[in-house]
């Protein structure tokens, strides 16, 4: 391949594993969910989340990656329905999520080892550091590589799992669905506890179309996505619904607590060890496959001159990113002294954004380019259409307020450097401007391509009234108290808000600004953007 990748045989049974590894591998972090919001709201989300969520976002997936097969397709998908400035800002969103990422796998994967080994906190980092060199070795000998280890652990998480689901069955002496709500907690309470955890939990599925252009087939991916996302879907709701109905003690779950490996040992304790065995290396198998994918975003973005350059640079031999790989496992040391939770629902917010652009690609491209072939099609018409790939968008908003606090500033405030980091990128590398100076041409004065300026002030009108209904929904709805106990510090969720007050206002002010600077600078060159 002419940008230094190289094309490796895959087939379906390596593709299904790698994108099992990389959705699910397991139900590890669902025990999260089950003592924060209540054993039968997390049943409840598991089963409700695949029809909001999963499925939309899965089957978007296969649509559009069926039309436009190409290395890191979701930044393709929406940089060809929206434009490179849109493109880009999903691409800045994944792959700084996809840093903090593969960093939550190193961690879920010691902490199982380490509550059962007993290590303490020198041991277990030490730990995360062999993790860490190993599939990173793994990595830079190129994909194939890559997809047998994921579908041997694929396989292995799935024999456990059903092994733990028969186990559990055969033990049941609790309600798993009681309580259905955590104890002090209101509905909507319980709901926002859990629903980062659990859309984090059924995310993931447009990750392989990062490596579709190292596939020699890359049509039997969404063949793959079909047939994994059942597969996702009964690994998490048949294990927890019988753990929780045979151990109970659903208010010391937990990733560090209560969680399926007490299960196995309880009832099997043979048979326990093996699964904890295999809880460990189901979380290396998804820190491998997402060190694989999340290298090939910034690669995409540099080839475009969106990106620093070194970061499109391949070894020879294997055809691979290693400057990029290498980037990713020097992050994830440094992020995997973090907690798991604090990780998840960081990336989780990104996510909401990410997968509203996606989902809003499906719909313009279906407008845009309706007689491009897709191999794949979702078969509901239209309206149908439109309206099953406006559903995720509307969950992703709502989670966004009822997540909490503290999370909503820093997953906005996140988002803020999107924009501003496309300015930056732009001026200083070019962009698809540098490709081809015909097809996207810029405006001489700002140096952004024609009609960024609107586009610009559009994301920040977005994120600026995204920010004033937090102010105004937020001290309503969360509790003050509870910040000022949690961080130590009265008057914390004050700070918040101010916090959030100020970024809105900002965002707005520069929205104005740069619609002004498109209405004097851009209007004449718009029709040829």
């Amino acid at each position: 391949m002419n940008n230094g990748l190289k094309r490796q045989k895959v087939g379906v049974f390596g593709i299904v594993g790698m994108i099992y590894a990389m959705t699910a591998a397991g139900a590890y972090g669902i025990e999260d969910m089950v003592s924060s919001s209540g054993p039968g709201m997390t049943l409840i989300m598991l089963l409700v989340l695949p029809l909001v969520w999963a499925f939309p976002i899965a089957l978007a997936s296969c649509e559009m990656g069926s039309a436009i097969p190409d290395e890191c397709g979701f930044y393709r998908w929406v940089q060809r329905a929206l434009g490179e400035f849109w493109g880009f800002q999903i691409g800045w969103l994944k792959n700084i999520g996809i840093y903090i990422n593969v960093a939550v796998f190193v961690v879920l994967a010691t902490d199982y080892l380490a509550s059962y080994m007993g290590f303490n906190h020198l041991t277990s980092y030490i730990c995360k550091v062999v993790i860490i060199a190993v599939f990173t070795w793994i990595n830079l000998r190129g994909v194939k590589d890559v997809a047998i280890v994921s579908t041997i652990i694929s396989a292995a998480i799935l024999v456990a799992f059903a092994g733990i689901a028969v186990i559990g069955f055969l033990n049941m002496s609790h309600n798993p669905f009681e309580p259905v709500v955590a104890t002090g907690q209101t509905v909507v309470g319980s709901v926002g506890s859990s629903i980062a955890i659990g859309m984090w939990m059924y995310a993931g599925y447009e990750s392989m179309s990062s490596l579709a252009g190292e596939v020699e087939d890359p049509q039997i991916i969404p063949k793959g996505i079909i047939i994994a996302l059942p597969l996702v879907i009964g690994t998490y709701v048949l294990p927890t619904l019988a753990s929780v109905g045979a151990i109970g003690q659903w208010a010391n779950w937990g990733s560090d607590g209560v969680s399926y490996v007490d299960v196995a040992v309880k009832y099997a304790p043979v048979f326990g060890v093996a699964f904890m065995m295999v809880a460990f290396i189901s979380n290396i198998s998804l820190f491998n496959v997402y060190l694989a994918s999340g290298a090939r975003g910034f690669f995409v973005m540099a080839e475009d001159n969106l990106a620093p350059k070194v970061l499109a640079k391949t070894d020879k031999k294997h055809g691979v990113p290693y400057v990029a790989i290498l980037s990713l496992a020097v992050v994830s040391l440094i992020l995997c002294m973090f907690k798991f939770d604090i990780l998840v629902t960081i990336v989780s917010l990104f996510n909401m954004g990410l997968y509203s652009l996606i989902m809003i690609s499906q719909i313009v491209l279906r407008r845009k380019e309706p007689d491009l072939p897709r191999p794949y099609k979702i078969k509901l018409g239209k309206t149908g259409t439109d309206i099953f790939c406006a559903i995720p968008i509307l969950v992703a908003f709502i989670a966004l307020y009822i997540n909490g606090t503290d999370y909503f500033v820093l997953g906005l405030l996140g988002m803020i450097t999107g924009p501003i980091a496309y300015i930056i990128f732009k001026k200083v590398y070019g962009g698809l401007y540098k490709n081809d100076p015909l097809k996207y041409p810029i405006n001489k004065k700002t140096k952004l391509a024609v009609g960024d300026t609107k586009r610009i002030a559009i994301a920040f009108t977005i994120l600026g009234l995204l920010m004033l209904i937090g102010r105004i929904f937020l001290p309503g709805y969360d509790d003050p108290a509870y910040y000022a106990e949690f961080y130590g510090k009265n008057g914390i969720f004050d700070i918040f808000m101010m916090v959030v007050l100020i970024a809105g206002v900002a965002c707005l002010i520069a929205a104005i600004i740069f619609a002004g600077i498109y209405k004097k600078l851009d209007t004449k060159e718009q029709g040829n953007a």
